[in-house]
Parts: structure tokens; sequence; C-alpha cells
């Protein structure tokens, strides 16, 4: 045993990793770390469904930050929270983010001011990385053979958000406004908080030295929210202005610079060893990829359908949030029943296969979104193409990681899918806006979006998809988490050979 290595006393499922079935203390354990892994996706939707509410609150421009702050907090405390949750226990950490992920969102709830506001939000990024643990809990926690199924359902289970969030986020934009929808998520957090620490075990710690690699970990971060804060400001700065480019730079050379810390640092903050096997590069990037434009998209799809329709100034439909609720079950049941569908087949099919094809699928719905959008049968027969390819992307994502990392590397895995999408989910969303502000009209302070805006937008997720698609090709087979034990002997050679590559 070396000295990072877990001990098997601390291994809560240690008896039942290689066999058992469902039971109820699972399907307990599985809906308490679904719903507060899933209620980050119901936080983008309320979000999304708040973002014109707040735009013509506060009468301002640059509303696409009431989403990119939480993103830049989540992206710089990634690296953090996968490292502390390997040396003190998933579930510790997950109960202090989700604490202060509700304190967040209740002080944007009740700010006066727009910068108020960002700094609830900013708070309220704390909970951000959430998923990177989550995922990595199922695998400390569940039997090795409901690992892969127990994962493709938490990642499914989107779908069952995507479905009812909606409703709830028209009712309370309709009736309260922003605010509303802020308060009803420090509500959710606080009851996630409560299911976590009653219902989830503890989880072994998988790291033993208390060394910790502050400077890394800074570096990562800083590197990562420069380039997202340049890419955010890119539009209003001007992409040749040269705060865009000094940011841009500056990010570049803390990643750069990142590299050279963790090589001399005795406790790196990531294994870059790992992430040096083309296994998990391309699962990574590509998982990253593709759910971006799987979470990202509908978000800007409720913006179009929010926005007024003032011929010449607006060319959004002018739904109220509860009719965009109606119009949408369609795509979000289409999205639930593909995902629960695959999480079901994902032990007898080759996931890579399934993966592949729900890309295609998902690439060929966004270009079809962008062409017809302009009511509600268009939008919705487009649409639920896309949610079938986006159904399989976001139960397929988690079993793609499984299957290129091992148990001990599964927190770096999930947190390293997790920066990837928070950073490629900032690009998006900052590079969408930027299309929406080329075509757009600004009255009384408010920007208003034209059409050709909105389209340029659902084909730029159709061009990311195609992007996780070439690499998804490159992926070679993936280890199944029931023979772990023969993989991980291995693993050691696999690494050494992809290195000789």
């Amino acid at each position: 045993m070396t000295p990072t290595s877990p001990s098997p006393s601390l291994d809560i499922a240690s008896p039942a990793k290689t066999g058992g079935g469902w039971n109820l203390r699972l399907v307990a354990v599985l809906i308490a770390l679904a719903w507060p892994t899933q209620l980050l996706a119901a936080g983008g939707i309320l979000g999304a469904n708040a973002t014109a509410s707040v735009a013509q609150s506060f009468h301002t421009t640059q509303v696409a930050w009431f989403g990119l702050t939480l993103t830049l907090v989540t992206t710089l405390l990634t690296p953090f929270a996968i490292k502390l949750g390997d040396l003190y226990g998933r579930k510790r950490v997950m109960l202090a983010m989700m604490a202060l992920g509700a304190g967040g969102e209740a002080l944007a709830a009740l700010a006066g001011d727009f910068w108020l506001v960002l700094v609830g939000r900013a708070i309220a990024g704390f909970y951000g990385p959430f998923g990177a643990l989550s995922f990595a809990a199922v695998r400390d926690i569940f039997p090795r053979r409901l690992v892969k199924s127990a994962s493709g359902m938490i990642g499914s289970s989107v779908g069952l958000v995507a479905l009812g969030t909606p409703f709830l986020a028209g009712w309370l934009v309709d009736h309260w406004g922003y605010r509303g929808a802020l308060w009803f998520l420090a509500a959710a957090t606080a009851v996630a908080f409560l299911l976590v620490a009653l219902v989830v075990p503890e989880t072994p710690r998988h790291a033993f030295d208390p060394g910790f690699d502050w400077a890394g970990g800074l570096v990562l971060g800083g590197g990562l929210t420069a380039v997202i804060y340049a890419v955010g400001q890119g539009q209003s700065w001007g992409w040749t202005d040269v705060r865009t480019l000094g940011w841009l730079g500056a990010g570049a050379a803390a990643l750069i610079a990142f590299l050279f810390v963790e090589r001399a640092s005795a406790h790196p903050i990531l294994d870059l060893k790992v992430l040096r096997r083309r296994p998990v590069a391309l699962a990574l990037t590509a998982g990253g990829l593709a759910q971006t434009v799987a979470f990202t998209m509908p978000g800007l799809a409720i913006l179009l359908a929010l926005f007024p329709h003032i011929p010449g100034v607006s060319a959004g439909l002018g739904w109220t949030a509860q009719h965009n609720a109606v119009v949408s079950v369609s795509w979000n049941l289409v999205m639930f029943g593909t995902g629960i569908l695959v999480s079901r087949f994902l032990r007898s099919l080759d996931p890579r296969k399934v993966w592949i094809a729900g890309l295609t699928v998902m690439a060929a719905g966004y270009a079809l979104v962008g062409f017809f959008h302009g009511n509600e049968l268009e939008l919705s027969l487009t649409s639920c193409v896309a949610n079938i390819g986006a159904g399989v992307v976001v139960a397929g994502a988690p079993v793609l990681v499984v299957g290129v990392v091992s148990r001990d590397e599964q927190g770096l895995g999930s947190g390293m899918l997790n920066m990837l999408i928070s950073l490629f989910g900032a690009i998006v969303t900052a590079g969408a806006y930027a299309l929406l502000s080329a075509h757009s009209t600004v009255v009384d302070g408010t920007a208003f979006y034209q059409d050709a805006g909105y389209a340029w937008v659902f084909w730029l997720g159709a061009l990311v998809t195609l992007l996780a698609l070439a690499l998804s090709l490159f992926i070679p087979p993936l280890r199944d988490p029931e023979n772990e034990d023969a993989a991980d002997t291995a693993d050691a050679a696999d690494t050494v050979d992809t290195a000789a590559v």
C-alpha cells in the first residue's frame, strides 16, 4: 500500500464492490446524490428564465454576467474541491459547498443593485463543483456492477429536471420575477443539504498526505478564470482591444505556468500523469464539449422564447415563462426518455457507439433549430431532434469518464470534466452573447436581439457538437468497472505505452 492509497477499512462499500444489486438503501443514496446534482441543471434553467427579468429590472446590457459570474467562481474553485474531497472525504466538502450555495442565492434575491446580485451569484458559485464530487461518490459507494447504471441514471435525470423545472420557473418568474427563482434555489439547496447529510454515508479518503498545493490551484483556477473573463468582456471591449488580449494572454501564461508549478510540487493538486493518457484527454474534452452544448443551448432557447417580439427591434417570441414551459414539454420529455433508455442498456451496449450516435443526432438537431425556430411547431420539432442526442449525451458522459479512469482517479476525472464544462460553457455562452450583441438593438439601456443572432447561436451549438464528435472517433475501447481489478493491474503498462506514443 502506498502512502496515498485509501485504507480498506475506510471503504464503506468494499464488502459489496464486486457484487450486490439494488436495495432501498442504495436507491435512497441515489436520490440523495441526484437531487443536488440535478439542482445544478435546475439552477441553469431557472437562471435562464430569470435573465430577461434581471435585464429589464436593472436596465443593463451586461446581463450575461448574471450567469457568467457563477461560472467564473465554479471554475476557480473546482481544483480545490477535487483535492479537498480526496483529503477529507467528499461528503464533508459537498455539505460545505451546499451551505454556501444556499446563502449566495439568498443574498442575490435580497439585493437591490445589480452589482450585489452578482456578489450573491459569486458566492452561489461555491456550489458549482458539486457534480465533480457526486459522480466520484457514486464510485465510492455503489457496487462495481452498478456504477455505470447509477452514474447514467444521475446523468439522465437531468431530463426529468428539464421536464418539470420550466413549469416551476414559469410560475415563479411570472408571479415574482427573478427573485422568486433565486429564493427557490436557496430553499432547494437547503433541502439538498439535509438529504446528503442524513442519507449519504461517509465517503473514504483517497489521499492522506496533508500537503496542499495552494499555488497550483490558484494558478490553474486563476488562468481559467482570466480566459473566461476575457471572452465574457470581448464583445463590449472589442476582440482586439488591449484589455481583451491582455486578459487572454495572462490566462494562457497562467495555464502554462501551472504545468511547471505542478511538476515541481510535492503535493500536486491535479495528477497530470493521468491527464497525459490519450483516452482520458479525449474522453474529458469530448464529454466537456458535448455536455456544454446539451446544458447551454436550452437556456439560450429560453432567452429566445421570453424576450419580447417587437418588429424591427426584437425577434424574441414574446412568450410568458409558463407558455414556454408548456411548449418545451415535448423536447424535455424526449430528452428524459432517451436518457433513461440509454442508461438501461449501457451495460450491454458499446458506450462509444451509443455516444457517437447521440452526438450525430444532436449536431443535426441544433443545425435544424438554427433554421426553424420561429413558432411553437418549428421549435418543438427541431428541438425534439436535438434532445434525442442530448439525452444520450447526459447519460453517456459519466460512463465515458468511468471507462477511462480507475476508481482512485474518479474524483480527478469527474473534477476535470466539471472544470471543462464550466470553461467551455462560459466560452460558448460568451460567444453566443457576442453573436446576439452583433445583431442587437439597445433601447432604454436594454439590448434586444435580432433573428440572425438567434440562428447563429444554435449553429454554434451544432459546430461545437461536431468538434466533440470528431474527437470521440479516436477514443479507444473503454474499461469496465466490473473488471476494475484487472484493469488497474494493467494501468501502469497502458500509461507507459501511451507516453511512448
